[in-house]
């Protein structure tokens, strides 16, 4: 390290640097399939990124005033100068204790319905039981919006107001769009629309400007989206068999498919649409633009092929459907991160300037 490269920038250096000579090796399968699946969104290619990099935080020790201070941002008094802000890699871990923590909630249901078959447990853990996973993989979205310019109370409320409204326009545009030979895949045409209608509640607030403010935010509306929904397939289906059981058999399934579904594909939308709009103020143009239209087209398509009659074993369908998914999800952390350190150089650019001038004067 030299002497004037401080330990971030290092990180950053390193993260972006190439493992060995790599001129004349073929790329990995996995780099092709990543490569193809970013060309096609039209975002740039991953570089630098290592998972095991971005997850290392997950098992160390916490305290809980690292926790509370987590989740202290996005006020006025709490959001950093663009100078202190972290480009490199995020590095979350709170959505996994919000996980675990609500998992041992879940499972407390199910030994109590067990022990019990108490029907007044049943509400309880259809509520629990649906947020369990949704929840932890919006944490997951609010600690990479490592600009900490959201709260968390405006995250809460887009995933309750968002989560309703999204909803309400699916079924009006179920009511306009109906292709009965599509069958289920119609949803895809029908709901991905719906979800991002909901987010006129903040497309227009200037100070949310950033790509991952609208990954953050497609995630909200994804999660209260995915959790209504469960919820209410697990009520439906309980009532109409009459066996409870299949009540937590529903929740675990689609608490399982939950990161691979509805909170990425709205997110992934939701973002390119922040991408294009930046911080002008939101017009229908920017919805034709291709950079949305190309992302949005694959969270569509993701979605139809997600409710296809196609199947593979072992949930193989939906595992490689959402690996795409978080493909895409990963490259526009990325360009997020790129966009930030744009400005964070500007700013620096001008601090330095300014510093410069005081001096002469002096």
């Amino acid at each position: 390290m030299s002497d004037n490269q401080n330990p971030d920038e290092q990180r950053a250096s390193n993260l972006n640097q190439p493992f060995g000579n790599q001129e004349n090796k073929p790329k990995p399968i996995t780099n092709r399939l990543s490569q193809r699946i970013t060309n096609a969104a039209g975002v740039e290619q991953l570089e630098g990124f290592r998972l095991g990099e971005m997850f290392s935080e997950v098992f160390k020790k916490h305290t809980d005033d690292e926790v509370e201070a987590y989740f202290t941002v996005g006020t006025a008094e709490t959001i950093p100068d663009i100078i202190q802000v972290d480009t490199t890699w995020p590095r979350p871990w709170v959505f996994f204790r919000t996980f675990a923590g609500a998992m041992l909630v879940y499972v407390g249901f199910v030994q109590a319905w067990q022990n019990f078959h108490a029907l007044n447990l049943i509400p309880g853990a259809i509520v629990i039981g649906s947020f369990v996973v949704p929840l932890s993989v919006l944490i997951f979205f609010f600690e990479t919006n490592v600009r900490r310019n959201v709260s968390l109370y405006q995250v809460l409320k887009l995933l309750f107001f968002g989560g309703i409204l999204s909803l309400i326009f699916s079924l009006m545009l179920f009511k306009v769009i109906a292709i009965n030979a599509l069958g289920a895949s119609v949803a895809g045409l029908v709901e991905e629309p719906g979800k991002l209608l909901a987010l006129f509640l903040v497309v227009n607030i200037p100070k949310y400007k950033y790509t991952h403010n609208g990954l953050l935010f497609g995630a909200a509306v994804g999660t209260g989206f995915a959790a209504f929904e469960s919820a209410g397939y697990a009520l439906t289906i309980g009532l109409s068999t009459g066996q409870p059981q299949v009540i937590f058999d529903i929740i675990l399934v689609r608490g399982m498919l939950a990161p691979f579904a509805h909170i990425v594909w709205t997110a992934m939308s939701a973002a390119a649409l922040w991408k294009v709009k930046g911080d002008r103020p939101f017009t229908f143009d920017m919805v034709q633009d291709s950079r949305f239209l190309r992302v949005f087209g694959i969270a569509v398509v993701l979605h139809m092929l997600w409710n296809s009659p196609l199947e593979l074993p072992l949930f193989g369908k939906y595992i490689g459907l959402g690996l795409v998914a978080w493909t895409v999800i990963l490259a526009l952390i990325q360009d997020g991160l790129q966009q930030l350190r744009v400005e964070k150089v500007a700013a620096m650019e001008q601090q330095s300037s300014g510093n410069a001038e005081w001096n002469n004067e002096v």
